[in-house]
């Protein structure tokens, strides 16, 4: 079984080595073109007037809030109100948070691989198809963008190969661009944070806030903007944990397809801080057990009857929704540590007398956690936030990651930063407008609702936006 990875990963080994000789010039090149090839479409909505102002919805994969609130304090981003915080998805991955935050509908699985359990296999894009790739369309979920800036998974190897290009082209884009609401998401800046490190990706921000700033200048009209990220980075190295050879080791069988009743499917994604496991709904609780007790797993979570359970290293409590409100009830333990929250709660009278508080209440009191809003995001993680979810979700605790086996490769391991946990330095994402203040912590239907009102005043004929400076 080991050796089928150790195959894949000496395939992948060879495709990294023949992109290095090409990344240097013919990518960029290509890159390039292809951004100009793709150019804007239009808003698809006629103006019966000459416009007036264009909206700027922007998207960034992987900015943490601390970041860009350290650049804004320094001068950079003129013109917007404070950032504020976004607390992603769980997992806090960008396939699920961007569909929550910009474009709806339900991806497939939690990233390009998973499993399909009504047809028992192993589903979604192979690395090499998608290695260079521009492509805007989804199968699953359909962003509707007008710039899409990333070039594939090449990105991952050499980020700053295609940064400028991202960006010069982003430019002549906007100021071509003849309708009045531009979406544009640029990738650029989450293989940045996980292969440069913090300075490389606030070196970057810096380029960003100059092109805005130059795009105002140069554009003609006024422009309003839309800021946000769809998760953090914890910006720091982070070791590589094989959860499948642990649980290999306790009886059970790393395969691609569920035959038996000890099988298992771990798909291997990127070198992120978050897994799951497929496998059969009688295995997840001797699982979960097994994996609370390996370094570098902070929790598990899996569907136990009617309840979620939450099994880690500091013990195992179990979540209950019901008609908006959620229950947390620790077993033994305490392994989301809310055990003051939930004290102070029912001190407050917040709390009924099944033990269940209301789901704003929950996000008032733990927005500012160590795991920001953790039983909306695990509920939602574990049933309805992608199409596929897995059995068992795998938390990694923080300086930890999993992936394929080629992480354990002195020039791969010990990257600079990764994300997909719950914990707070995985998930607070930015947002930020310069028409308008934002909350201090905000939550993705936040944001879809800012983005409703505007597109809502839009078709009215009216101003774009209701709250313009």
């Amino acid at each position: 079984m080991r050796a089928r990875y150790l195959w894949k990963a000496l395939t992948l080994s060879g495709i990294l080595a023949i992109c290095y000789f090409l990344a240097t010039g013919v990518a960029g090149h290509w890159f390039e073109k292809r951004l100009r090839q793709n150019g804007p479409v239009e808003s698809g909505i006629s103006v019966t007037q000459p416009r007036k102002r264009l909206c700027l919805i922007f998207a960034l994969d992987g900015v943490p809030y601390d970041i860009i609130k350290e650049l804004y304090m320094e001068g950079y981003f003129k013109g917007f109100f404070p950032p504020g915080r976004l607390v992603s998805t769980f997992p806090s991955l960008t396939r699920p948070a961007f569909s929550k935050m910009l474009v709806g509908g339900k991806p497939f699985g939690y990233e390009r691989l998973y499993y399909n359990v009504a047809e028992n296999k192993v589903e979604g894009f192979q690395l090499a198809k998608k290695l260079f790739s521009t492509n805007k369309q989804y199968a699953d979920y359909q962003p509707e963008l007008h710039f899409f800036g990333f070039p594939g998974y090449i990105a991952y190897v050499f980020p700053n190969t295609f940064a400028q290009a991202a960006l010069d082209a982003f430019y002549e884009q906007l100021l071509t661009f003849k309708g009045d609401r531009f979406v544009a998401y640029l990738g650029l800046t989450d293989p940045i944070a996980h292969v440069e490190g913090k300075e490389a990706l606030k070196a970057f921000l810096k380029k960003i806030s100059a092109m805005l700033d130059k795009t105002r200048n140069d554009l003609g009209i006024l422009m309003d903007v839309v800021l946000f990220s769809d998760h953090s980075n914890n910006l720091i190295e982070n070791q590589r944990v094989d959860i499948g050879a642990e649980l290999e080791k306790n009886g059970y069988r790393d395969v691609d397809l569920l035959e038996q009743p000890q099988d298992f499917v771990l798909p291997r994604n990127g070198f992120v801080s978050f897994a799951t496991v497929y496998t059969r709904p009688e295995n997840a609780q001797s699982m979960a057990e097994i994996l609370s007790m390996v370094a570098g797993v902070d929790f598990t979570t899996y569907k136990y009857q009617d309840v979620i359970r939450v099994h880690g290293v500091n013990g195992l409590a179990e979540i209950t929704r019901r008609k908006g409100k959620y229950r947390y009830a620790p077993i033994q333990g305490d392994p989301l540590k809310l055990g003051n929250i939930l004290m102070y709660l029912k001190q407050a009278g917040k709390m009924d007398n099944q033990g269940f508080i209301h789901d704003e209440m929950w996000w008032d009191a733990t927005q500012d956690h160590l795991y920001p809003d953790p039983l909306r995001r695990i509920w939602e993680g574990q049933n309805d936030l992608v199409q596929h979810p897995g059995t068992l979700l795998v938390s990694f605790a923080e300086g930890y990651a999993f992936g394929p086996i080629i992480f354990n490769q002195p020039f791969l391991n010990n990257r600079e930063g990764t994300h997909g946990a719950l914990l707070a330095t995985h998930s607070n994402g930015v947002f930020m407008t310069d028409f308008m203040k934002v909350d201090d912590f905000n939550q993705p239907s936040d944001l879809v609702k800012l983005l409703a009102e505007s597109q809502e005043t839009k078709e009215r004929g009216t101003k774009l936006f209701p709250f313009i400076k």
